[in-house]
């Protein structure tokens, strides 16, 4: 079982069209050990949104440099799946999304 504010590979569906997915990296926001579910943020190159944030320790949690977290695109997955572990996010950059999910 993963951890919160681990990085694993999951599929997630697109902010723009929610029939299509893609695996990506995601973080573990939360997680909801009654229902057996992560709830997870996507992880991308690309930020095309305002509430997107820079990752400030890319490496730290063995992603591109770059990368951007989509805040506002949150997705609830069973903990019971096969996931990929990335890596771990900075207590740095744990703060920061914790700070601009509460706004």
């Amino acid at each position: 079982m993963h951890s919160r504010w681990d990085v694993i590979l999951a599929s997630l569906p697109y902010r723009e069209d929610p029939n299509k997915s893609k695996t990506r990296p995601c973080v573990i926001i939360d997680v909801d050990k009654t229902s057996n579910e992560y709830i997870i943020i996507g992880v991308s190159s690309v930020s095309l949104r305002e509430t997107d944030y820079q990752i400030k320790y890319c490496k730290q949690a063995n992603l591109s440099n770059g990368s951007i977290i989509m805040i506002d695109h949150i997705v609830r997955v069973s903990s019971t799946g096969k996931y990929t572990y990335i890596g771990h996010l900075d207590k740095t950059d744990r703060v920061n999304v914790m700070k601009l999910m509460s706004d």
